[in-house]
């Protein structure tokens, strides 16, 4: 492949934008807030979803109340009529005193259903007050995670129009770029990642993860200049440069 020293040169500003924007992204990504918003976040699911349960448990109670007040009534109406009964003089003497007994034991039956039903409220009421807190609680949270988003945008404000010019500045050199070059350099940097692009200065090996065979150097050094080379090994590119170290 041949591409003109220009270009070549190029592809480590290239890899170095690419290096760049993955650190920028990374810091992005691992920024505590994002720990802190899912944290918050499962904590008010749960609370709707425990709000939600009460709410069950409410319409429980309030069934269970609706039954005993309903059962009060027709026992309050058995005691009336009773009652009537006997103030009317229609029960018979032999009856009266069962008859009393009856009144009684549905006086009695109905003031336990009373205290039943007092019960009852006092149980809705403080599963409503449960059911109050539980929201009140998932709000402040939703209100904690949107001062932890402000506060998170705040933070990376900088970092994002730094990410946005390294974008652009990516973008713009790859779009200078020879098509076939810049697909050579993108297999390159899938198989090798950071070492996608290595420099050959001044005929001397710069950072590089391994050193290259005495041959490989040589044959890379004698190589015309707008031909691309790449390690035998890995198909990293190599860049010859010439410039100060």
């Amino acid at each position: 492949m041949k591409a003109t020293y220009l270009d070549q040169s190029s592809l480590l500003e290239l890899l170095a934008l690419d290096q760049r924007e993955s650190v920028l992204r990374h810091k992005r990504d691992t920024h505590p807030a994002f720990d802190t918003v899912r944290e918050l976040a499962g904590r008010a699911e749960d609370l709707q979803r425990a709000a939600v349960t009460q709410s069950a448990v409410i319409s429980d109670i309030a069934r269970e109340a609706a039954r005993i007040e309903k059962e009060i009534e027709a026992v309050s109406a058995r005691c009336e009529r009773q009652s009537e009964r006997l103030k009317k003089n229609q029960v018979p003497l032999r009856d009266i005193s069962a008859l009393e007994h009856e009144i009684d034991q549905v006086k009695a039956r109905r003031s336990k259903l009373e205290d039943d039903l007092i019960a009852t409220e006092v149980k809705r009421e403080a599963a409503v007050s449960a059911r109050e807190a539980m929201l009140a609680e998932a709000r402040a949270i939703k209100e904690d995670v949107e001062a932890t988003k402000a506060a998170f945008n705040e933070d990376v404000k900088e970092l994002d129009a730094e990410l946005r010019e390294v974008i652009k500045k990516r973008r713009d050199l790859a779009a200078s770029l020879p098509a076939e070059l810049l697909d050579a350099y993108e297999c390159s940097r899938a198989l090798n990642g950071a070492f996608a692009v290595l420099e050959l200065r001044n005929g001397i090996a710069v950072g590089m993860a391994t050193e290259l065979a005495p041959a490989e150097l040589q044959r890379i050094r004698l190589a015309p200049e707008d031909e691309v080379c790449w390690t035998e090994e890995t198909r990293a590119i190599v860049v010859r440069t010439r410039r100060e170290s």
